[in-house]
């Protein structure tokens, strides 16, 4: 059964992060006009896990890509003080938007039904 489960999670991850890629790419497209393409090609994920049912989704992006998000002061071109220019919305809005979908698909969608068609399909491997 902890197989089942370990297999059970991983799915969960993997399509996860599919989705957080593909989700986030169309935003990035949408909100920034690119030169050499890097922001949006070199984002990807991989699902690591250890013998225990934990499983870590990993996300790796260019660390530039965070400061786009930031909301920073700048100052104004006609008269006094600064004001605040608010960022792209490009990475915490995604990554913690398919953090709480993870949690939900990890405690919602685990049945009886799913670890049976798991089941199923690791006796067709073996044959």
């Amino acid at each position: 059964m902890d197989l089942i489960k370990r297999e059970f999670v991983r799915r969960i991850l993997s399509e996860e992060g599919d989705r957080l890629v593909k989700n986030q790419g169309v935003a990035i497209r949408k909100r920034l006009e690119f030169r050499t393409g890097e922001l949006e090609n070199t984002r990807t994920t991989s699902v690591e896990g250890g013998e225990d049912l934990d499983g870590k989704l990993v996300f790796s992006h260019p660390i530039h890509e965070r400061f786009l998000d930031m909301k920073r002061r700048v100052k104004r071109k006609r008269g006094e003080g600064t004001r605040i220019k608010y960022g792209y919305r490009i990475h915490n809005r995604f990554v913690f938007g398919h953090y709480g979908s993870i949690a939900n698909r990890l405690m919602n969608e685990f049945t009886e039904q799913m670890a049976e068609g798991i089941r199923r399909e690791f006796e067709q491997q073996m044959k």
